[in-house]
């Protein structure tokens, strides 16, 4: 009886491992894409199956223009390859100083005096805050 139990015991584990290989699936890394659906185009079901350009949503016609500029990128018809493109440049509105209420003047002035701050130096902060 001894000597079978040995024997036993492994053709036990052997058809315990054929069972456990048999039932359980085999996964692989390596699986062919599946061709039948060629809609790579980033969507979002949160909205409705928005579109979305970047980090934000499309806004109208922004997809378009996206996917034109990302097909003559790829192309090569981009901007330093040879393309001649006109370059408008930005303007930028004058700053203007923030209209300070004249009780922050007052506050500011009397502050400013109570520290014993030359009056040139006063003078100077109160025309920067615009008072």
């Amino acid at each position: 009886m001894s000597s079978k139990l040995p024997v036993l015991l492994l053709l036990t584990a052997v058809l315990m491992t054929s069972v456990a290989v048999s039932t359980i699936p085999a996964s692989n890394a390596l699986i062919q894409r599946d061709f039948s659906w060629l809609n790579d185009n980033h969507l979002t079901v949160l909205t409705g199956n928005t579109k979305v350009c970047g980090d934000h949503l499309c806004a109208p016609g922004e997809w378009d223009k996206l996917q034109t500029s990302i097909n003559s990128a790829q192309l090569g018809n981009q901007t330093g390859k040879g393309a001649s493109t006109t370059v408008t440049p930005t303007t930028v509105p004058p700053t203007t100083t923030p209209s300070v209420s004249p009780n922050v003047c007052m506050m500011v002035k009397s502050a400013l005096t109570s520290e014993n701050v030359s009056s040139a130096v006063a003078q100077v902060i109160l025309s920067k805050l615009g008072c």
